[in-house]
């Protein structure tokens, strides 16, 4: 059974703990500053999470009750330009994904991350494949990435967005972000509070030779007796969560340097092709942001993936708390001696 409760209380405290309210100083970047969230096991080992475009730091707080059971510090980054965090880019409001990792790089070490695991959410992916090229040797077990993101060029990718990044100016991304903050992607959201069943398909690609073990907890989970509970506390952090997006959509940059990186409006300087490090993926086989065939494709000319097809998933997956139970018992695994 899977029951997230969480009364109001807690979730307040949690909101206004100083473990999610940290703003760390860089020395590299000239002094500019960094937010970060923390939950979880304090003691436990710790796991970066790099989360989604428009997505707040603060959406970790959702899974401090799993993170805690599995003994995992589970740290998240506002990226540059979201809530506290500075653009620390040396050419100022244009992203560039290796000054991205040199950044988390420092601040690991300032938070006394000397090795850790590494999750993502959707674009958080091309952060962290960025971060792998660079620093291979400061990761513990393989990146779980749940509905990574794809560049547009892949065939199979949505053609709405191929669309929008070969035609749009970045005026446009930007006055079109910060006028109608009440996009589908935030919407969508609120369809998947975690009321959905999941089960993971036996359809996989894999390039890796580690066992399938992990991804038979998923298989072999009895479905039919999985509840949930949705409490208050939970839904309090999630109107929060929602409520920062469009703050930030309106008032800061991070939404549109993610809508850079996402769109391809400046180089990655690196295709997943060119990837080494071991990857766990999860993808849902209706997902309409990243189709399941644009991945499918990919997987094949990847050597270093795992793919796990969720049936019945959608894009926000990291909203299905059953799915993400699963994924923080792998992680845990994956982490501890």
């Amino acid at each position: 059974m899977y029951v997230h409760s969480m009364t109001l209380k807690q979730a307040k405290q949690l909101l206004n703990s100083p473990r999610s309210r940290q703003v760390i100083t860089l020395a590299s970047c000239g002094g500019k500053k960094v937010g970060v969230v923390e939950c979880g096991d304090p003691d436990g080992y710790p796991v970066l999470w790099f989360t989604g475009n428009m997505g707040p730091a603060l959406s970790i707080l959702l899974y401090h009750d799993i993170a805690e059971r599995h003994r995992i510090r589970f740290v998240c980054v506002d990226r540059p330009g979201y809530n506290s965090s500075d653009d620390i880019y040396s050419e100022h409001g244009v992203p560039d994904l290796f000054e991205f990792a040199d950044m988390v790089n420092e601040l690991t070490l300032l938070l006394r991350m000397w090795q850790f695991g590494l999750a993502t959410f959707s674009l958080g992916a091309v952060y962290g494949l960025a971060y792998s090229l660079s620093f291979p040797e400061r990761l513990k077990g393989p990146i779980f990435m749940v509905s990574p993101w794809l560049s547009v060029k892949t065939p199979g990718t949505s053609t709405m967005y191929k669309g929008i990044a070969r035609y749009a100016p970045n005026f446009l991304i930007r006055t079109t972000l910060s006028t109608l903050p009440h996009m589908s992607n935030l919407l969508n959201m609120w369809n998947t509070l975690g009321s959905s069943p999941v089960k993971t398909s036996r359809r996989t690609s894999s390039s890796t030779s580690s066992s399938m073990s992990d991804d038979d907890d998923i298989d072999n989970a009895n479905i039919d007796s999985i509840t949930f509970s949705i409490a208050p506390g939970r839904s309090y952090i999630h109107n929060q969560i929602y409520n920062n997006g469009l703050w930030n959509l309106q008032n800061r940059t991070g939404a549109h340097l993610d809508a850079m990186v996402a769109l391809e409006k400046i180089d990655w300087g690196f295709t997943y092709e060119e990837t080494t490090y071991p990857i766990k993926a999860f993808v849902g086989d209706i997902d309409e942001n990243v189709p399941i065939q644009a991945w499918m494709y990919m997987s094949n000319k990847m050597s270093n993936i795992k793919l796990n097809v969720i049936e019945g998933g959608g894009h926000y997956l990291l909203y299905r708390m059953d799915f993400m139970e699963d994924l923080f018992a792998q992680i845990e695994r994956s982490v501890h001696p």
